[in-house]
């Protein structure tokens, strides 16, 4: 079972290997969860130049890896890591100097001679008129060095991408996506669509993955980004994950399977990358993916009554007052 990547003609499995966070933890530096999930058939891996060690111990897996090599999506590493939030001039972060430099790294290190898609790690709408990063990639790209083009944009900003898919200047874009943070499903999934350019889900379980089912005040307390979030927030935070668990009994899952399947409803919606860390997690998310979508009440539901408009780098000592933004 696998799912187009929009137009490009290149189908992916429901599931990403989302490869943030991944652990070279065998003796040969190699990724025993990464290897799990291709062989339980995942058959793409997300990473970025940005993820510390991630493109190498990818790179040391694949070498151990004897079946078909997966799709490999990476991000164009920008020139400030310390500014994810605020607004700058694009080439701030991307010169075309900047943009080869880690294409050429990322190829190096992936020991690779071409990467299937390449996504800008940051976007902000005042970008969309901007041409040169979009310039050296095709150049790139016609160099052999590069098969498609994307961007990912700044969490919660999926309204940002908007032209781009419109204007279908990219392959496929990513953007956060989960039952608190559905409103792309009426935005840039639809639109994307439409265009024939690929959607990339993140963040499935929240930021702080809260909606795999185990957060408790005392893990949620632990979450960095949450460390300026006064009790009023945190205990909101659990009693919404308590009214989604509540839905996902009433139906007979649990909070992984609703997560996965309400991101795989929608058509539009290519691939959920998903940090797994074990073979126990790879079997669970695929066996929910399998599935297939929510039953449409339950899918509504949660589009309609879920949805809660946060952003957690912004989180302050403030109290929450019903639905509104913290």
């Amino acid at each position: 079972m696998t799912r187009p990547l929009g137009a490009t003609g290149l189908h992916v499995s429901p599931i990403t290997f989302g490869a943030m966070r991944i652990a070279g933890d065998r003796p040969d530096g190699a990724s025993s969860a990464l290897l799990q999930a291709l062989e339980r058939g995942i058959t793409s891996i997300d990473t970025a130049r940005n993820y510390g060690d991630s493109e190498a111990v990818i790179a040391r897996t694949l070498r151990a890896w004897r079946g078909p090599r997966p799709l490999i999506a990476t991000k164009v590493k920008p020139r400030d890591i310390s500014n994810w939030r605020f607004y700058v001039p694009m080439d701030v972060q991307f010169t075309p100097g900047s943009i080869v430099t880690s294409v050429e790294e990322s190829l190096r290190t992936l020991g690779v001679d071409c990467l299937d898609l390449v996504q800008l790690h940051q976007w902000y709408y005042r970008w969309s008129h901007e041409t040169a990063w979009l310039e050296t990639l095709h150049a790139l790209r016609e160099a052999g060095k590069v098969r498609h083009i994307g961007v990912s944009a700044q969490d919660h900003e999926h309204d940002g991408v908007l032209k781009l898919v419109d204007d279908c200047r990219v392959d496929a874009v990513q953007v956060v996506l989960n039952a608190f943070e559905s409103r792309p499903l009426v935005s840039v999934v639809p639109l994307a669509d439409e265009r024939g350019v690929g959607v990339i889900a993140r963040c499935v379980f929240d930021h702080s993955g809260a909606l795999a089912g185990a957060a408790t005040r005392e893990t949620l307390a632990r979450d960095v980004k949450l460390a300026h979030a006064s009790p009023e927030v945190v205990a909101e935070y659990l009693r919404r994950i308590d009214r989604l668990r509540e839905d996902a009994r009433e139906h007979g899952m649990d909070l992984v399977e609703l997560s996965i399947r309400f991101g795989l409803t929608h058509p539009g919606v290519s691939t959920l990358a998903i940090s797994l860390a074990d073979a126990g997690q790879v079997d669970a998310a695929l066996a929910a993916a399998a599935r297939g979508p929510l039953p449409e009440t339950l899918f509504d539901r949660v589009c309609r009554e879920h949805v809660w408009v946060k952003n957690f780098y912004y989180f302050s000592r403030a109290t929450v007052d019903g639905n509104a933004p913290v």
